[in-house]
């Protein structure tokens, strides 16, 4: 019998499951996105074109640095998951 045949498994990772552009519903929705630094890293902020803001995780593979401008036609919606957990981040 194997000893791990049944046991929890933590710190599994979460894996791509789709990688696309924004839509062109999703552009008209925000006016400027820049990266902040938020609680569990980076993210960017959205401006939104209604008004206020709302953030979105950057990816762990993400390459810019706090106040960078992001262009949302070069940037990437991430989709990730882990079991029954699915999360967004953007991929700058």
């Amino acid at each position: 019998m194997n000893i791990f045949a049944g046991l929890t498994r933590y710190a599994e990772k979460y894996e791509v499951k789709n990688t696309r552009d924004f839509s062109e519903e999703e552009l008209s929705e925000f006016t400027s996105a820049k990266i902040v630094q938020s609680e569990y890293g980076m993210s960017v902020c959205f401006l939104m074109a209604s008004g206020g803001q709302t953030y979105i995780p950057v990816s762990r593979n993400s390459v810019c640095k706090v106040g960078d401008v992001v262009d949302p036609h070069k940037a990437k919606v991430l989709i990730l998951q882990k079991g029954d957990d699915v999360i967004t981040r953007i991929e700058i």
